[in-house]
């Protein structure tokens, strides 16, 4: 059977890779697949009313065959009718996916109704060139000329300004490309030549006929900002900002407001006129509350990094401000990461629409799917700063120098005497004569490291004498027993 076209109605079909919601019927149900079906009715004229009442709901078109579109015939007493199912799924079991929706229906409703012939309805895809009829670029000192007369209102528009035309020329795929170009470049004249408005016809003197170049500076613009956000936000997540000077604010809150403008802004025209931005208003007010238990779990994954190369655990308590701000750290950086492609995808169909940007590379499913595994990635890169950080400070330790507080997590430096030569403990003896770092008490032992050893050490509390000294440096006296 071959595919014409349905009966009048809503026919716009999303591609086949794009994930976006479909178009709506009548009824609103979306769709991205379209099958002709072919059925038999009984001939009377309450079924064939109950069949367009059906179809009507589902917002399906129904009309009778046309006279070349199918060989089948009707039993006496029956007539046909074909019905253009729209439903959502996938390519492979589409056509059994329709049959069986149509089937229950007719049972549904007990309509006396058999299918007889159904196939896929697939989108005709004719390659084309595109050309623009812009106007001659005017100079630098004309354009600011016009612009002031512009905002003082003393002048009106340019009407010949950007692209004020485009016509797209069908072409084949395997004609060399620039005998390709060459005829639809002329094709494209002969058609800017006519046009019914003055001002839309080719003129020489006023007008060029090019390539959507201004499209492709869209393209190029959108990319740069984001090579640019992802530079920052590895920056951010690597622990880089003092080493560029953006600690100063005078440096990080600009760079601060233009990445948060790029996500913000790109993911806004990316969800737009979409379910997602209908969601938007309970979405984000529900994670929220969530986000609030989050941030103190993520604080001390960034505190148990910091103390890996030490080979200890954050103390039970040590989830204070530091830990808070950590978990806020790694958490904005997952969420800027993951919201890149996408506000990458807003922007580009914002900026350069007429170069087919609704592709299947820019579509949602590989924008969420980067978005969410450059996310992992830079909390990765947050969790192999802290690690490092701890080994530089761990460096610190064993030069005898003091060890700077990181995000709550503070080091004390204690002087250990075991009671008696027969303790039991875990890892190096406690060095008699030089403190150690301790990051806090674990229940009834005390874990510290052994700058003298550089390795971890255990010991009961009751098994040792401790005594705090101000710095790593301090000698270690005990009174006379």
């Amino acid at each position: 059977m071959s595919t014409p076209s349905s009966a009048p109605g809503p026919t716009r079909q999303s591609s086949p890779s794009q994930p976006d919601p479909g178009p709506a019927g009548p009824a609103g149900l979306p769709f991205n697949r379209r099958v002709h079906v072919v059925t038999a009715v009984l001939d009377r004229p309450e079924e064939v009313d109950l069949l367009q009442q059906v179809c009507e709901a589902m917002g399906w078109p129904i009309r009778e065959p046309l006279a070349d579109e199918t060989t089948v015939t009707a039993d006496a007493g029956w007539t046909l009718r074909t019905i253009e199912v729209r439903i959502r799924g996938v390519r492979e079991t589409a056509v059994e996916q329709a049959v069986s929706t149509l089937d229950t229906l007719a049972q549904n409703a007990e309509l006396s109704l058999y299918c007889r012939d159904a196939t896929l309805v697939e989108r005709m895809h004719q390659p084309q060139i595109e050309w623009h009829l812009r106007g001659r670029r005017k100079t630098v000192r004309h354009r600011i000329r016009h612009t002031l007369h512009m905002a003082a209102r003393t002048g009106d528009h340019d009407p010949h300004a950007g692209t004020v035309r485009l016509v797209r020329v069908p072409t084949e795929l395997d004609e060399p490309r620039p005998r390709r170009l060459a005829r639809t470049r002329r094709a494209a004249r002969a058609e800017f030549a006519h046009h019914s408005l003055p001002l839309r016809r080719l003129d020489p003197q006023i007008h060029e006929v090019g390539k959507p170049s201004a499209s492709r500076g869209g393209h190029v613009l959108a990319f740069l900002a984001f090579v640019f956000t992802a530079t920052v936000i590895s920056l951010l997540g690597a622990g880089l900002w003092p080493a560029v000077g953006a600690d100063s604010p005078r440096v990080g809150a600009p760079l601060i407001v233009l990445t948060g403008s790029y996500l913000l802004g790109g993911t806004l025209l990316a969800v737009r006129r979409t379910p997602t931005h209908r969601a938007l208003p309970w979405l984000v007010p529900l994670a929220i509350p969530l986000a609030v238990p989050l941030v103190p779990w993520l604080g001390a994954l960034v505190q148990r990094a910091y103390l890996s190369p030490f080979g200890l655990r954050p103390a039970p308590g040590s989830d204070g401000l530091g830990a808070v701000q950590a978990g806020l750290w790694m958490l904005c950086v997952f969420v800027a990461g993951a919201l890149l492609p996408v506000a990458y995808l807003g922007w580009m169909r914002f900026l350069a629409p007429s170069l087919r940007v609704r592709g299947p590379w820019l579509s949602w499913a590989p924008a969420m799917s980067m978005g969410i595994g450059l996310g992992m990635a830079f909390s990765l890169l947050i969790l192999h700063t802290a690690a490092s950080s701890g080994t530089q400070n761990r460096a610190l330790a064993a030069a005898g120098r003091d060890i700077p507080e990181y995000f709550g997590v503070s080091a004390e430096y204690a002087c250990v005497e075991t009671i008696s030569r027969e303790v039991p403990y875990y890892g190096a003896p406690p060095p008699p004569g030089s403190p150690v770092v301790i990051f806090g008490q674990t229940g009834d032992r005390v874990d510290f490291w052994n700058p003298a050893a550089r390795q971890k050490t255990s010991i009961r509390l009751e098994d040792a004498r401790i005594r705090v000294v101000p710095h790593s440096h301090s000698a270690c006296t005990w009174a006379t027993r």
